[in-house]
């Protein structure tokens, strides 16, 4: 008995150990959707209809060729809602890069893991802990200096920050409405994807402005969401509240290079300090979490 325990422990380690790398991947991912965002020159509206199509049709075909086939029930009504969520999600997220920056609107959005938590505290699905909450605060803090409040005198900043803070609401809608949905990963993303692309039909002008605009809708289609997705989805499932919020921070930490290195964009001292203290909060977070 004691040896089936064993390895029924080891079994359970090394998954909780390949959700994280796949959340991490996801992560590590998503950190450069902005800069082939900016890259695309194509409106939000376009840009999220041809990311839902080009995904749509890849995961479509993969289905197609699996035989694998879609059944309906109430989880397909979960996640077809969270498609909606995350389709808007996504077009708040894109509208906030251009009209902010792609540094700026990423730490808006990554109040994400916040909200997340206190939502988590809001459903039980994780202990209250004033500990917890100070790190919140903190963390919140650090987000406030990096947007720097004298940003909003930038025209359409105000505007940018709150299209990120509203898509952060509604990702966190989204993980907490797919964390116990057990369903074929590729069936989900199917789903939503065809979603999005059918809420987004009707507004899209299906515009690209030039030939190499399409190399990045590409790259934003297949790899920035269903290999992106299907990691994510798999690792949420065997991972805490916690813990995908505090790797959720991988993502800007991206963002904030690719942001550096491509787009010139500069940081002083107070913003500096501001996503240092964002991610030290986090860091004690999952060390509270893993004690």
């Amino acid at each position: 008995m004691k040896v089936v325990n064993y390895f029924n422990v080891v079994k359970f380690n090394i998954n909780k150990g390949r959700a994280m790398l796949e959340i991490t991947a996801s992560m590590l991912i998503w950190g450069t959707l902005g800069m082939f965002v900016l890259w695309s020159k194509v409106s939000a509206i376009d840009l999220t209809f041809f990311r839902c199509l080009i995904g749509a049709l890849s995961v479509g075909l993969y289905l197609l060729k699996s035989g694998r086939r879609i059944s309906f029930n109430r989880s397909t009504l979960i996640i077809s809602l969270a498609g909606i969520f995350a389709v808007a999600n996504w077009l708040f997220l894109f509208k906030s890069f251009q009209l902010a920056s792609i540094t700026i609107g990423n730490m808006a959005y990554y109040l994400q893991p916040i909200i997340l938590l206190l939502l988590g505290f809001m459903c039980k699905f994780e202990r209250f802990s004033w500990r917890k909450v100070i790190l919140i605060l903190l963390a919140c803090l650090g987000v406030a200096l990096t947007i720097r409040l004298d940003s909003f005198a930038v025209p359409n900043m105000l505007l940018g920050v709150s299209c990120a803070l509203f898509a952060a609401i509604l990702y966190s809608l989204v993980t907490l409405m797919m964390r116990n949905i057990h369903a074929d990963i590729f069936v989900i993303i199917f789903i939503q994807l065809l979603i999005g692309a059918l809420m987004t039909a009707p507004l899209a002008s299906f515009s690209v402005p030039a030939p190499s605009s399409w190399w990045c809708l590409l790259i934003i289609g297949l790899v920035h969401t269903p290999l992106a997705y299907f990691l994510y989805y798999r690792g949420i499932k065997k991972a805490s509240v916690t813990q995908i919020a505090v790797l959720s921070y991988l993502d800007p930490i991206v963002a904030i290079i690719s942001d550096i290195m491509f787009f010139n964009q500069h940081l002083n001292g107070v913003q500096l300090f501001g996503i240092s203290l964002t991610f030290l909060a986090g860091f004690m977070l999952i060390r509270l979490k893993l004690r």
